[in-house]
């Protein structure tokens, strides 16, 4: 999943550090780390680099985004869904552009193609980026629990596979997982690069990672897991409503009214 956001980002990315950023693409980074890590969470090392190169208003960006989508994420599930399938289509535009001959063309063209078939075929599309998000979170959870790290791939393949037939059962858990999962997972990227801006807390923050690396894929499931209790909730208030039914008093005020 994280392969879509890589182009979003791209003509925008460069820079923005206190300190001189290194050379590279940071979203073009993440794209790379993740095709020979995808438990990248449990890499400090990798984290570090990633963070460090991600320009300041992109971090915001995440935070913005994902936020939203750890809090919100079913209810505005379809827009999110439309909208990963045109930024797939735009990741396979500019794969393809060198062959088309212009790479915008093909962009513009496949990310349409691809927002209007989703659209239909909603819930396929969610097996699809279900699927995705599944293998993240399944190769993190792989490497955390202390299994080879040389193996997450099996973690990745059975998150894989487990979720994306799992869209077909329990569609809206499906949902909630993709959007909890992706949205933590912005969270903790955006954060950190915008916490790398002070000065002050840069080498702290990096020794930190460094000595801890458990942390991370901890407080992404933290985040992950308060988005799925709030949105299966109904939200705040829904979960008031439910804390207010448990109190034995409010009924018996209920029922005298």
């Amino acid at each position: 999943m994280w392969r879509i956001f890589a182009f979003i980002a791209q003509s925008t990315s460069e820079g923005g550090h206190l300190s001189p950023p290194p050379s590279g693409n940071p979203i073009s980074l993440i794209n790379e780390r993740l095709r020979t890590n995808l438990d990248v969470l449990n890499h400090p090392d990798a984290m570090t680099e990633i963070v460090r190169q991600i320009n300041l208003v992109w971090a915001l960006i995440f935070i913005i985004l994902g936020g939203l989508s750890v809090l919100n994420g079913y209810r505005w599930h379809k827009g999110i869904i439309i909208v990963l399938a045109a930024l797939s289509g735009i990741w396979a535009g500019m794969a393809l552009g060198a062959q088309v001959g212009d790479v915008m063309i093909a962009a513009a063209c496949l990310s349409v193609l691809f927002a209007i078939i989703a659209w239909p075929l909603l819930r396929y599309s969610v097996a699809v980026f279900g699927g995705l998000a599944g293998a993240f979170a399944g190769a993190n959870l792989w490497t955390a629990i202390g299994l080879q790290s040389e193996l997450h791939y099996m973690g990745a393949m059975i998150g894989l596979i487990a979720v994306g037939m799992l869209a077909f059962m329990a569609f809206r858990a499906v949902v909630v997982l993709l959007t909890t999962v992706g949205g933590a997972s912005l969270l903790v990227f955006g954060g950190l690069s915008a916490m790398m801006y002070i000065d002050s807390w840069e080498n702290a923050l990096a020794n930190s990672l460094q000595s801890k690396p458990l942390i991370l894929p901890l407080i992404v499931a933290c985040a992950a897991g308060i988005g799925a209790v709030i949105q299966v909730g109904g939200g705040l208030k829904g979960l008031n409503e439910q804390a207010d039914k448990a109190d034995p008093v409010k009924q018996k005020r209920k029922a005298a009214a």
